[in-house]
């Protein structure tokens, strides 16, 4: 379980982490156009001046190029964490469709535990999904018995030997949707790579406010331009970083409940 300041903020609602990203990134430029200032009138002025724009361009391409890093990591990871969930619901379903053509019996078993699969990922697995506390050596107990269950069958030859062999595929392939719902649920950004976000888009902020120095107003328009840039693309990032819940944008097991079996009567 990852404990630190990053975790606690990925874990706010939308709302609350947007305050704060931009509540720092302000405060963040107010210091150093302050700092800016106090260095200037302590005569570092001329040499802020000398300050080239060209500066700029390697800084704010690294900080491009990280951000393209960042976006391309954070949100294929969602949109995988939706299809896995969607894929493991799909093959539940599939299982349970093909479970009409089995006896009463099996038909039934295959439906209780599918059922009570859904209920244990709903109440357990998915609250842990969202503090990253779930792994893979928790086994799924109900899709292991209904998998034994299946296999310890005789089928007689024809329809009831096809949905068999149907079912176990069906139930194998959501066993491997839940192995990658659960591996992305861990997932994370990581402290290092939003330290050196922080970082470059602080040097950009700097060398802004140096090169604008002797134009307070322009000084501050265009910082405040850059930090609002910068908190709105930290922000994008941050809300999707757990895709499972806990704060942000987070999937629901909404597919999941879909599929669940009713009880039978």
């Amino acid at each position: 379980m990852e404990h630190s300041a990053l975790a606690w903020l990925t874990g706010q609602s939308i709302a609350a982490i947007a305050v704060i990203v931009f509540g720092a990134w302000y405060l963040l430029s107010a210091l150093i156009v302050a700092g800016v200032a106090i260095m200037a009138h302590r005569g570092f002025g001329s040499t802020f001046k000398a300050a080239l724009p060209v500066t700029l361009t390697p800084i704010a391409v690294a900080y491009a190029l990280l951000v393209g890093f960042l976006a391309a990591d954070v949100w294929p990871i969602f949109d995988r964490a939706r299809s896995a969930v969607g894929m493991e619901a799909s093959k539940l379903r599939e299982a349970v469709i093909v479970a009409d053509a089995l006896p009463e019996g099996p038909r039934a078993m295959l439906r209780s535990r599918v059922r009570e699969h859904i209920d244990a990922v709903v109440t357990r697995e998915w609250p842990a999904m969202a503090d990253r506390r779930q792994t893979l050596k928790d086994t799924p107990a109900a899709l292991h018995a209904a998998l034994v269950d299946l296999l310890s069958m005789n089928p007689s030859p024809g329809g009831q030997q096809l949905a068999q062999q149907r079912a176990v595929a069906a139930i194998e392939d959501a066993l491997d949707a839940r192995r990658e719902r659960i591996f992305l649920s861990q997932t994370t950004l990581g402290m290092t790579k939003v330290f050196v976000l922080v970082l470059l888009a602080s040097l950009v902020l700097v060398t802004i406010a140096m090169m604008h120095v002797d134009n307070r107003s322009a000084q501050v328009i265009t910082v405040a331009i850059f930090a609002t840039a910068a908190a709105a693309i930290m922000l994008a990032i941050f809300v999707y970083d757990r895709p499972f819940g806990g704060g942000g944008i987070s999937l629901a097991p909404t597919a999941l409940l879909d599929v669940r079996p009713e009880q039978s009567r």
